[in-house]
């Protein structure tokens, strides 16, 4: 987990801005996913991936 007390003022107040954006439900998901370990963040991203894949779609073409 990122420790904040060690995060620059300016990416602070870019995330605090950016946040604001976010719904209740992104922001939790953001939470769920840092609070992984990197090997299941991989895993996750992989997973992501794939199920955005168009199976249609060839890289052939």
């Amino acid at each position: 987990m990122l420790d904040r007390t060690n995060a620059e003022a300016g990416y602070v107040e870019i995330a605090a801005s950016a946040c604001h954006e976010l719904s209740h439900i992104e922001r939790r998901l953001i939470g769920f996913y840092r609070q992984l370990s990197p090997r299941d963040q991989e895993q996750l991203r992989r997973l992501t991936e794939a199920l955005i894949s168009n199976p249609d779609q060839s890289d052939d073409d």
